[in-house]
Formats: structure tokens, C-alpha cells, sequence
């Protein structure tokens, strides 16, 4: 039985040294060890999963730098036109914190250096207080490097000619996307840039999203028309797996937003762990779908 090629697009915090080589081992890990403990390891079979990596083409942030140094980051304050996108973020992810917020100039200053802006350390601040402690240190991760994508449309060119390689390559007719990697991937599907199968057929027909930020206004408006429901081309089977606990999807799934999607809750533990794309890949459900996958 030949391998299934599968072709992963990963999320954000993978850093400048991840290397496809490295992603792609990583990940063909998890899923080898959730194959041979699933239900019917045999009819699932061998798979060959590429992760391309795209941190090559992607601009080095200022969060970037509150985790990896100076060394890992350029100098570049956030802008009037960023700070007002991530503001928006924060206030949907919890929109009770823009009451919350403090009026002293230094209040938030603690969560970072100063890169960000008094009024993102601020919100910040109060999101952390009504959500909890710790959560818009995930949160701001997710949405710097989402605008890094949504709002810079060569960056986001880079990325796609990234994924689009990896696909004519391979020939990889399944597609798992954790994170800002959904987000990409569904772009793609959006504006027909996905590669044609190597017999002619549809470039994909199997498309799993795991912690897809999807359901957040903000990011939405970036990949679709505003106003319509989420969805994908005819003939690619959409899934995406949810955490309960994990921030980047809010703890829900994306039925209410999106045509042709089934949505399958997740159990990845705390919140700490809840977004851990090897979490995710581990579930039986991307199992059973690599294994339909095989007759399409």
C-alpha cells in the first residue's frame, strides 16, 4: 500500500529555525503513533505528511521579540493601523474588558516591554483580568502574526507560494491546518490557488482544521465576503476539531458560521495545552479522516 501524502500547514510561535524537515518530522510522529493505536491501523495505512514552513517569509514581530530576543526581531513599533486591528481582537475575544480597562497610562505595563502600544498593554491588561491570567500572553501571538498574514498581502503571497510548493510536490490531496494555518489554507480554497490533482481531479478533497481562529469577526473579514457564511469548494470534505479550553477558537466550533463544515469537539485537556497542534492530531477523529481520505 502506497503512503497517503498529506500536507500540513502550521500555525504561529514555530520560531525562525523551523525548518520544513523539522515540522514535517514532528508532526509524522504523532500521527504514526495515533495510527498504530487506532481503531484499524490497517485500513488507515502508511502516510507521508510535508509541513512546509513559511517563517522564512514572514516578518518578525514585535511579540516575536518579547519571547526569543532581539535577535529574533526588527525594530518596527506597531503601527496606528495594527494597533487598532488588535485592539478589535482583543475587545471580541472578551468584550466585557473594554469597561475593564484603566484609565493610568502605565496601567498593563508589565505584561511586555515597549513594543506595544499603551493602549494594547492596557486592554491587554483588562482581557487578562476577565478572562483569565495569562491568556492574552497566547492570544497576542495569534493575532500579531494574524495581521502579519491578513494585512500584508506580499507576506501572505510568500506564505501561500509556500504551501502551493509543497502541494504540486507532493500531490497531497489532504490538507490538516492548525491555528493561522487554517486560516491560510482557506484563503487558498478561497481564491483558487490550490493546485489541480495530479489526475486532473480537485487539487484537495480532504480538509482538516484543528483551533482555527475562523470564528473570530476579524480574521474572517481578511479571507471571505463579509456577510456570508464560511465554506468551502464543491467535493473537499471540511472538518474542524474545537478544544473547549483552547483561546484561539474560543472554545467553540465554526457550524454556526460555516456551510459543510462538521465540527467534532476536541478534549485537549487545560488551556495551558488545549491549542497543542500534536493534541489535536492525535484525536481519533483525523485518524478515521486520513482513513476515508484514501477513497476519495
Amino acid at each position: 500500500m502506497n503512503a497517503l501524502q498529506i500536507a500540513g500547514v502550521h500555525g504561529i510561535r514555530q520560531g525562525s529555525s523551523a525548518t520544513t524537515a523539522g515540522l514535517s518530522s514532528k508532526w509524522q510522529k504523532t500521527v504514526d503513533a495515533s495510527v498504530a493505536a487506532s481503531k484499524h491501523p490497517a485500513a488507515v495505512g502508511p502516510v507521508e505528511i510535508t509541513v512546509p514552513s513559511y517563517q522564512g517569509v514572514y516578518p518578525k514581530t514585535a511579540t516575536r521579540y518579547m519571547r526569543l530576543g532581539p535577535d529574533q526581531a526588527d525594530a518596527t513599533p506597531v503601527d496606528e493601523e495594527e494597533e487598532a486591528f488588535i485592539l478589535e481582537a482583543l475587545a471580541a475575544y472578551a468584550p466585557s474588558a473594554v469597561a475593564e480597562e484603566e484609565d493610568s497610562p502605565v496601567g498593563g505595563h508589565t505584561l511586555g516591554e515597549g513594543r506595544l502600544t499603551p493602549r494594547i498593554l492596557r486592554r491587554a491588561h483588562a482581557v487578562d483580568r476577565v478572562a483569565g491570567r495569562g491568556v492574552t500572553g497566547r492570544l497576542l501571538w495569534l493575532v500579531r502574526e494574524a495581521h502579519g498574514y491578513l494585512r500584508h498581502e506580499e507576506t501572505a503571497a510568500a506564505v501561500r507560494a509556500e504551501i502551493r510548493g509543497a502541494l504540486t510536490v507532493t500531490g497531497a490531496r489532504m490538507v490538516i491546518a492548525h491555528s493561522l494555518g487554517s486560516v491560510v489554507f482557506y484563503d487558498m480554497l478561497s481564491r483558487g490557488e490550490v493546485p489541480a490533482g495530479r489526475d486532473g481531479g480537485p487539487g484537495v478533497t480532504t480538509f482538516v482544521t484543528c483551533g482555527s481562529p475562523l470564528s473570530w469577526l476579524c480574521v474572517r473579514e481578511g479571507v471571505h465576503t463579509p456577510g456570508a457564511p464560511l465554506s468551502v469548494p464543491a467535493g473537499v470534505e471540511w472538518t474542524n476539531l474545537h478544544s473547549p479550553n483552547d483561546v484561539v477558537n474560543k472554545g467553540a466550533g465554526l457550524s454556526h458560521l460555516a456551510v459543510g463544515v462538521t465540527d467534532v469537539v476536541a478534549h485537549n485537556g487545560g488551556a495551558a495545552k488545549a491549542h497543542d497542534v500534536h493534541r489535536y492530531l492525535a484525536k481519533e477523529a483525523v485518524i478515521e479522516r486520513i482513513a476515508k481520505a484514501r477513497t476519495l
